[in-house]
């Protein structure tokens, strides 16, 4: 089959979906199917010309096209500008070579897809609709798609995009039920596709001479990942505040986003054991983890209905258990507790947070079930291998 694989970023691009998408393209060519890949120049984080790369190239044994769409961070029209520019060249692509399948993330938001779902529509091929997170009701929350007619036009483009699609692909139970109560959703074919933790790459041209340092700490925590609207992580920096006293007790902060200056300053004022990292390479994030007792996931409430977090993957591919700031009802609390590799705390309670925490250092008996519980899931749910044969029998099936 001739396949088409559509996403706003893609690797040698920095977020992990850039490298997620280069693994599934992959995967589709050792299948034996022919793989086109639509995408852009390298943009998210850094669109010097150093990291620019061919317009055209085989790679993977996939034809990668990339077009020259400019960083658009906080600048909404850019965006828009951006989504429709590739969405006319999903179109035309499709016309030229009459693809068997398109696979089309959920970036850019709604019109990716809806764009992949009119080409798909005029050729006869057919869709599948990844939906890494939910749009446009993520953006809802975001504030991004407050404006109620703005909100009910993208539903109503991205509800056509999921009536066309066979299947759309979620991450979660939790996602699924929030498709499903769309006013038309009972008409999705929606099917499940965990993500995976990212494979090492050889080749990968992200290098760092990131200098870790001896392990002191009678408990370190980790949180690796986007610092951005979305997380909620200044109930973390106030937790970590009130146990200040507690030098045995580190949170280390890796990444990057829109509020982690505010959460520096934070750290600043109150002299909290928190120490902040720049965005690092998978290479380096790894041993990270694994010099860590627990890895952290934090999100506002509601998100668990519209994403899953990815860097679960990455903390239960080091054997490492989770602590989560999520609701209890969320399937990724109640997989934890059931699967025995990890806590779920209150969300917004940085008291509570704080004493858990203390509680966790106090009695460390927990730590290595949960380490060997964690690895146990990882191998079970969300290892490259067995996701990604879920991606080769998706596209093999009708």
């Amino acid at each position: 089959m001739r396949i088409l694989v559509v996403h706003r970023y893609y690797w040698p691009d920095t977020p992990p979906c850039a490298s997620i998408m280069r693994h599934v393209a992959k995967q589709f060519a050792a299948d034996g199917h022919t793989v086109d890949v639509l995408t852009s120049q390298p943009s998210y984080r850094d669109s010097s010309l150093q990291n620019r790369q061919s317009s055209s190239e085989q790679l993977d044994n996939v034809f990668v096209t990339r077009l020259s769409l400019p960083t658009e961070t906080s600048q909404p029209l850019r965006r828009i500008t951006n989504a429709l520019r590739l969405g006319i060249r999903i179109i035309w692509r499709s016309l030229i070579t009459r693809y068997d399948v398109i696979v089309v993330g959920s970036i850019p938001p709604v019109l990716g897809g809806f764009f992949s779902a009119c080409a798909a529509k005029l050729t006869r091929a057919r869709l599948i609709y990844y939906c890494m997170d939910l749009h446009p009701e993520i953006g809802r929350v975001s504030g991004d798609f407050s404006n109620a007619i703005l909100f009910r036009v993208l539903r109503g483009l991205d509800d056509w995009t999921c009536r066309h699609a066979k299947p759309v692909l979620v991450h979660s139970e939790d996602m699924r039920t929030t498709l499903r109560e769309r006013a038309r959703g009972s008409e999705y074919r929606v099917d499940l596709m965990n993500s995976f933790s990212l494979p090492r790459d050889d080749d990968s041209p992200h290098k760092s001479d990131f200098n870790w340092g001896r392990r002191s700490h009678r408990l370190r925590l980790i949180y690796a990942g986007n610092m951005g609207r979305f997380q909620g992580l200044e109930t973390w920096l106030d937790a970590m505040a009130q146990i200040a006293y507690r030098k045995d007790i580190e949170l280390i902060m890796m990444g990057d986003g829109v509020a982690k200056t505010g959460l520096v300053a934070q750290r600043d004022k109150t002299n909290a054991n928190v120490r902040f990292f720049d965005y690092q390479p998978v290479e380096v994030v790894r041993p990270a983890i694994k010099s860590s007792d627990l890895g952290v996931v934090s999100l506002i409430p509601e998100i668990y209905r519209y994403a899953y977090p990815s860097k679960t993957m990455a903390y239960l591919e080091e054997g490492r258990p989770i602590i989560a700031t999520v609701e209890t009802q969320s399937e990724l609390s109640k997989t934890m507790m059931e699967e025995g590799y990890g806590f779920t705390a209150p969300i917004g309670n940085p008291c509570a947070l704080a004493n858990f925490i203390v509680q966790l250092a106090n009695d460390l008996s927990w730590r290595k079930p949960m380490n060997q519980a964690a690895s146990v899931a990882f191998e079970t749910h969300f290892s490259a291998s067995i996701v990604l044969a879920k991606w080769s029998h998706v596209v093999g099936r009708p």
